[in-house]
Protein backbone atom coordinates (compact mmCIF):
# COMPACT_ATOMS: atom_id res chain seq x y z
CA UNK A 1 0.00 0.00 0.00
CA UNK A 2 2.72 2.47 0.95
CA UNK A 3 4.50 1.88 -2.35
CA UNK A 4 1.13 2.44 -4.35
CA UNK A 5 0.81 5.63 -2.56
CA UNK A 6 4.41 6.76 -3.75
CA UNK A 7 3.79 5.65 -7.62
CA UNK A 8 0.45 7.82 -7.58
CA UNK A 9 2.86 10.75 -7.61
CA UNK A 10 4.59 9.63 -10.75
CA UNK A 11 7.74 10.33 -8.37
CA UNK A 12 11.05 10.34 -10.15
CA UNK A 13 13.04 9.64 -7.55
CA UNK A 14 11.95 6.72 -4.57
CA UNK A 15 14.18 6.88 -1.09
CA UNK A 16 13.70 3.69 0.49
CA UNK A 17 15.09 3.45 3.57
CA UNK A 18 15.30 -0.33 4.82
CA UNK A 19 12.73 -1.65 2.79
CA UNK A 20 13.35 -4.83 3.53
CA UNK A 21 14.25 -5.10 7.13
CA UNK A 22 12.65 -8.20 9.46
CA UNK A 23 11.13 -9.81 6.69
CA UNK A 24 11.63 -13.11 5.71
CA UNK A 25 13.90 -13.93 2.67
CA UNK A 26 11.11 -15.18 0.40
CA UNK A 27 8.91 -11.77 0.96
CA UNK A 28 11.98 -9.49 0.50
CA UNK A 29 12.84 -11.29 -2.81
CA UNK A 30 8.80 -10.52 -3.93
CA UNK A 31 9.74 -6.60 -2.63
CA UNK A 32 13.00 -6.39 -4.06
CA UNK A 33 11.56 -7.39 -7.63
CA UNK A 34 8.78 -5.57 -7.67
CA UNK A 35 11.18 -2.35 -7.00
CA UNK A 36 13.11 -3.20 -9.35
CA UNK A 37 10.26 -3.61 -12.00
CA UNK A 38 8.47 -0.89 -11.13
CA UNK A 39 12.10 1.57 -11.78
CA UNK A 40 12.09 -0.02 -14.90
CA UNK A 41 8.49 0.31 -15.89
CA UNK A 42 8.11 4.14 -14.70
CA UNK A 43 12.07 5.05 -15.37
CA UNK A 44 12.41 6.08 -11.28
CA UNK A 45 15.85 6.24 -9.40
CA UNK A 46 16.16 4.45 -6.09
CA UNK A 47 18.41 5.54 -3.36
CA UNK A 48 18.41 2.45 -1.72
CA UNK A 49 19.37 2.65 2.64
CA UNK A 50 19.90 -1.14 4.01
CA UNK A 51 22.80 -2.40 6.39
CA UNK A 52 22.62 -5.71 4.93
CA UNK A 53 25.27 -6.07 2.09
CA UNK A 54 23.54 -8.83 0.32
CA UNK A 55 20.61 -6.95 -0.75
CA UNK A 56 22.42 -3.67 -1.50
CA UNK A 57 24.86 -5.85 -3.71
CA UNK A 58 21.69 -7.09 -5.54
CA UNK A 59 19.48 -4.05 -5.82
CA UNK A 60 22.48 -1.35 -6.50
CA UNK A 61 24.28 0.06 -9.43
CA UNK A 62 25.97 2.48 -7.54
CA UNK A 63 27.04 2.21 -3.77
CA UNK A 64 27.78 5.18 -1.40
CA UNK A 65 29.35 3.43 2.55
CA UNK A 66 28.94 5.35 5.00
CA UNK A 67 30.52 5.18 8.79
CA UNK A 68 29.14 7.50 11.94
CA UNK A 69 26.70 9.70 9.70
CA UNK A 70 29.44 10.65 6.89
CA UNK A 71 30.14 8.96 3.50
CA UNK A 72 33.70 7.19 3.36
CA UNK A 73 33.69 5.79 0.03
CA UNK A 74 31.35 5.71 -3.33
CA UNK A 75 31.71 3.82 -6.41
CA UNK A 76 29.95 1.55 -9.00
CA UNK A 77 28.91 -1.77 -7.30
CA UNK A 78 32.15 -3.95 -9.24
CA UNK A 79 34.81 -1.07 -7.71
CA UNK A 80 33.26 -1.05 -4.37
CA UNK A 81 32.76 -4.70 -3.70
CA UNK A 82 35.64 -6.33 -5.94
CA UNK A 83 38.02 -3.55 -5.30
CA UNK A 84 36.86 -1.41 -1.95
CA UNK A 85 39.33 0.97 -0.60
CA UNK A 86 38.03 2.89 2.47
CA UNK A 87 39.51 0.36 5.76
CA UNK A 88 35.52 0.34 7.04
CA UNK A 89 34.56 -0.72 3.51
CA UNK A 90 37.00 -3.09 3.78
CA UNK A 91 36.04 -4.44 7.68
CA UNK A 92 32.62 -4.51 6.66
CA UNK A 93 32.93 -6.84 3.52
CA UNK A 94 35.20 -8.94 6.05
CA UNK A 95 32.71 -8.82 8.19
CA UNK A 96 30.41 -10.64 6.08
CA UNK A 97 29.71 -13.98 4.50
CA UNK A 98 29.77 -15.11 1.12
CA UNK A 99 27.46 -16.87 -1.04
CA UNK A 100 30.28 -19.14 -1.93
CA UNK A 101 31.33 -19.90 1.22
CA UNK A 102 34.71 -19.05 0.92
CA UNK A 103 35.64 -17.43 4.02
CA UNK A 104 36.23 -19.46 6.78
CA UNK A 105 36.44 -16.86 9.72
CA UNK A 106 34.22 -13.67 9.52
CA UNK A 107 36.32 -10.53 10.70
CA UNK A 108 34.35 -8.62 13.12
CA UNK A 109 35.60 -4.63 13.15
CA UNK A 110 37.01 -3.85 16.71
CA UNK A 111 36.31 -1.29 18.54
CA UNK A 112 32.72 0.82 19.08
CA UNK A 113 31.47 3.77 16.40
CA UNK A 114 32.54 7.08 17.61
CA UNK A 115 29.79 8.77 20.12
CA UNK A 116 28.51 11.74 17.81
CA UNK A 117 26.88 13.50 20.92
CA UNK A 118 30.05 13.83 22.75
CA UNK A 119 32.82 14.18 20.71
CA UNK A 120 34.02 16.58 18.23
CA UNK A 121 35.10 14.82 15.18
CA UNK A 122 37.92 16.73 13.41
CA UNK A 123 39.61 13.76 12.24
CA UNK A 124 38.81 10.53 10.58
CA UNK A 125 35.54 9.22 12.22
CA UNK A 126 36.73 5.47 12.09
CA UNK A 127 40.81 5.99 12.78
CA UNK A 128 40.27 4.64 16.22
CA UNK A 129 39.16 1.62 14.76
CA UNK A 130 41.42 1.54 11.59
CA UNK A 131 44.13 -0.62 11.82
CA UNK A 132 46.32 1.61 8.90
CA UNK A 133 45.48 4.72 10.67
CA UNK A 134 48.34 7.40 10.67
CA UNK A 135 48.84 10.60 12.37
CA UNK A 136 46.87 12.55 10.03
CA UNK A 137 43.69 10.46 10.49
CA UNK A 138 44.03 11.65 14.50
CA UNK A 139 44.19 15.23 13.52
CA UNK A 140 42.69 16.36 10.16
CA UNK A 141 39.51 15.62 8.12
CA UNK A 142 40.41 13.10 5.53
CA UNK A 143 40.14 14.28 1.97
CA UNK A 144 38.16 12.52 -1.47
CA UNK A 145 40.70 10.71 -3.16
CA UNK A 146 39.44 9.64 -6.53
CA UNK A 147 40.84 5.89 -7.69
CA UNK A 148 38.89 6.35 -11.17
CA UNK A 149 36.01 8.52 -12.54
CA UNK A 150 33.50 6.13 -10.70
CA UNK A 151 35.09 5.43 -7.76
CA UNK A 152 36.17 7.43 -4.91
CA UNK A 153 36.89 7.32 -1.18
CA UNK A 154 37.34 9.56 1.94
CA UNK A 155 40.67 8.54 3.32
CA UNK A 156 44.05 9.93 4.50
CA UNK A 157 46.33 6.63 3.86
CA UNK A 158 45.20 5.59 0.39
CA UNK A 159 48.00 4.55 -1.85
Amino acid sequence: AIIAMALACLPTLIIADEPTTALDVIVQDQILKEIKVLQEKFKISLIFISHDISVVSDVCDDIGVMYAGKLVEYGDRLAVFNSPVHPYTKALLSSHPTVTGDKIRLEPIPGEPPNLITQLLSCCRFCHRCPSAIEPCRTQSPAWVELSPTHKALCSNIR
